[in-house]
């Protein structure tokens, strides 16, 4: 079969990080390296495509078309199915991806034939066979109507094949993570071992974590031509001897790469020695979610550290000279002088460069709202992006909310000194693309203000 596989292009409503960051579609690379001996497969990131995917559809001729994505594509993901359709009413449509395995039910769409909900490195060539061979539909993929029932799929199991890179060597050139050119990515780990309550991640494992054998990643890594190795694990920094194992390994085979990972603030503090360690062998940058730095909220979010944690975990990567890309949750409940702490505290800590999201709910999660405080509808899919606001904030309007978000980016982002040492610490084509990446991503909050502004205004009107 001749198999089109496609990354979906974000929604214009959705505040996108894809403005700062584009990388390799690590999940299509995967599933491409199943494919069957007398299978054709074709990638297109349509984040990097300027031409509709009817170009694709036109140009490859497929018999199936493979989509997958996050809760803010599903949208898009419905109507490229839609658009194959209408081309060619025998292209079989498929759809997955983490969403898709969370919350099914968003994705039995018109012009849908099957969702991938279970296992898809198992069941992906099973599904093949199925479609052109009539075997049997494998368990953990659903078909149209069909209700998602737990104790009717199989068991979760963590296969994983070697990607094939090869299949995005047109747009090789054009991936990036700030200040990370041309990275490629790596995966050392499922799931998360915490039990954070408003994370998405540990819902797509249902709470299992498991590590791949480190002699596989090992390998794969030392294959990998790149030089910026970006590790998407949830969390990587969760395991000390297994980071002193992989660091080992590093040494062993005299791996020389530049490293970016996520990692949790209590085992930075905790584990100086094996960050200055990694530092030495390539750590570039560590993704921290600090979620907070006020110990009520932390405990609101399960998040089974406290605020010294993330304060003692700065001192070290600062020490270090070690990058750090800070998350931070804001509250609905916060007023301008809780905004005014964060900027106090993330200056004070030296954090230069940060993610501000509000409070966001996301379905399938253990954090739970009433309905009545939601401003987003669930089916309005692209504004659950970790941007928008989705809970009505309490002492703040939505627009006040809104200009204290964009300008808390602005006098972080951009001090004069931070950027003088931005410059001197990486290259200036990388620079710019974050300057101008953050530019977009600011005049997509200046849209939300007046468009915030003007409803107010016009209810204050129909009051008035």
């Amino acid at each position: 079969m001749k198999i089109l596989m496609v990354r979906p292009q974000p929604d214009e409503q959705t505040i996108g990080l894809q403005h700062v960051m584009i990388v390799e579609p690590l999940e299509l690379e995967v599933l491409g390296a199943l494919r069957r001996e007398h299978d054709e497969v074709v990638v297109v990131d349509m984040i990097l495509e300027g031409r509709p995917l009817e170009h694709f559809l036109q140009l490859h001729r497929p018999d199936m078309i493979c989509v997958t994505g996050y809760i803010t594509n599903v949208t898009t993901m419905g109507e490229y199915c839609l658009a194959a359709k209408a081309f060619d009413p025998r292209i079989h449509t498929v759809v997955g991806g983490v969403h898709c395995e969370v919350c099914p039910g968003d994705l039995d769409l018109p012009g849908v034939d099957f969702r991938v909900v279970r296992n898809p490195v198992t069941v992906f060539p099973r599904l093949l066979d199925h479609v052109d061979q009539g075997a049997a539909l494998p368990p953990g993929v659903l078909v149209p109507g069909q209700e998602c029932i737990e104790t009717e799929l199989p068991p979760l199991d963590f296969n994983f094949a070697t990607p094939d890179r090869s299949l995005v060597d047109g747009y090789r050139e054009r991936y990036f993570y700030i200040f990370h050119d041309r990275v490629a990515l790596l995966k050392t780990s499922f799931g998360c071992p915490f039990t954070c309550n408003f994370c998405f991640c540990r819902e797509i494992t249902r709470g299992l974590y498991h590590q791949r054998p480190l002699e596989d990643t090992l390998d794969e890594l030392e294959s990998l031509p790149q030089k910026e190795i970006y590790i998407v694990d949830d969390d990587f920094l969760a395991d000390r001897r297994f980071l002193t194992a992989f660091l080992d390994g590093l040494k062993a085979r005299r791996i020389d790469k530049h490293y970016l990972i996520y990692g949790r603030a209590d085992f930075i503090a905790a584990n100086p020695d094996l960050l200055e360690r990694f530092r030495n062998q390539g750590l570039k940058t560590v993704i921290v979610g600090f979620e907070s730095f006020f110990e009520e909220e932390l405990e609101q979010y399960a998040k089974n550290s406290d605020v010294q944690d993330n304060r003692r975990a700065m001192e070290v990567l600062n020490r270090l000279d070690i990058t750090c890309f800070a998350t931070v949750i804001l509250n609905p409940d916060w007023d301008r002088r809780d905004f005014v702490r964060l900027e106090k505290e993330l200056k004070d800590l030296h954090i230069h460069f940060v993610n501000l999201q509000p409070l966001t709910p996301l379905p399938g999660t253990r954090m739970q709202v009433q309905e009545e405080s939601l401003l987003l509808s669930r089916t309005d899919f692209p504004r659950w992006d970790l941007a928008h606001l989705s809970i009505r904030p309490t002492r703040l309007s939505i627009p006040d909310y809104y200009r204290e978000i964009l300008g808390l980016y602005h006098r972080v982002l951009f001090q004069p000194r931070v950027l003088v040492r931005y410059l001197r610490k990486h290259k200036p084509k990388m620079l710019w693309k974050m300057i101008r990446g953050s530019g977009k991503v600011s005049g997509q909050y200046r849209n939300k203000i007046e468009d915030a502004q003007r409803q107010l205004d016009s209810i204050s009107g129909e009051v008035g």
